[in-house]
Order: structure tokens, then C-alpha cells, then sequence
């Protein structure tokens, strides 16, 4: 089971790294820093033998968050990372006080779906033409999980 520690501004290459490995529009580090210097985000890495393995990231206000991104590296997919990402993030997000977790996923991002599926999100609309991958616009499913059901 990986290791999920919080990591803040001072771990924003690391945040990027992952990234960048990940997306083809990566997020350089700048990015990463001011968005871990807002007022209400949240970021966690994941580690596997002491290696970063995937990260997850948020933006929240009193009583929700907005998962912003999630990523694990290509040797570590197939090893639950980020199933470990998301139960460790819903924890210290209920400490919170935080009640639901939106998020929106690409309608063709198969693997995503399924772990989404898996940690009990819930669709609750669509983005049509969210993504756009060169001249191609993909939809986004909205999805919400709540929980007061997932951490009791």
C-alpha cells in the first residue's frame, strides 16, 4: 500500500513532474505553486519505496472540494495508488468538516471512470466539449461524491 503524505508549496516540482509524465499539457511548477498557495487547496503524493508515485490535488470552500487533478506515474498504475489517494484525501477532507467532492472526468477516460466508480462517485451532469485534444472537443461527466457515506 503506497504511502500518502500532504505536500505543500515546497514539493510543487514534484506536484509538476507527475504532471507533466502524465498529461500531455503538463502543468510546469509555476502553476503548481500558485495553486498550492491558495487559500482552500489541498495536495497529497502518494510514494511507493520512497519513490513519488501519483499525487491528487483540490480546491475547497467550507463544506465541498473540486478534485483539480489526479495523477499516477505509468510504472505504478495497476497498484491502486490512486484508489490510496482518494480514500486518504476523503479522510482528511470529512476532518474538515467537508461534505462532498465534485469532479470532472473525460466521458472516454475509461480507466478513471471506473475507479470513480469504485470509490463511489456519482454522475450528476455533463460539460459538453470540456476537454479539447487538438481539434477535437471531448465531453466531461460532473460527479459527486458524498462523504458523510464514504468515511463513516
Amino acid at each position: 500500500m503506497p504511502e500518502i503524505k500532504i505536500r505543500d508549496v515546497s514539493f510543487s516540482s514534484t506536484y509538476s513532474e507527475i504532471h507533466k509524465a502524465c498529461f500531455s499539457s503538463g502543468w510546469n511548477e509555476a502553476t503548481m505553486r500558485q495553486l498550492l498557495l491558495m487559500s482552500g487547496s489541498l495536495g497529497l503524493i502518494a510514494y511507493e519505496q520512497g519513490k513519488a508515485a501519483g499525487m491528487i490535488m483540490y480546491t475547497y470552500s467550507p463544506d465541498q472540494a473540486d478534485i483539480v487533478t489526479l495523477a499516477v506515474l505509468p510504472d505504478y498504475r495497476g497498484l491502486h495508488v490512486s484508489d490510496a489517494l482518494l480514500k486518504s484525501s476523503f479522510a482528511i477532507l470529512s476532518d474538515c468538516g467537508i461534505q462532498e467532492v465534485f469532479l470532472e472526468v473525460a466521458v472516454d477516460n475509461s480507466h478513471a471512470l471506473a475507479l470513480y466508480d469504485r470509490q463511489g462517485f456519482k454522475k450528476v451532469g455533463v460539460r459538453r466539449g470540456y476537454y479539447v485534444r487538438g481539434d477535437v472537443k471531448t465531453d466531461a461527466l460532473v460527479m459527486r461524491a458524498d462523504l458523510k457515506f464514504l468515511t463513516d
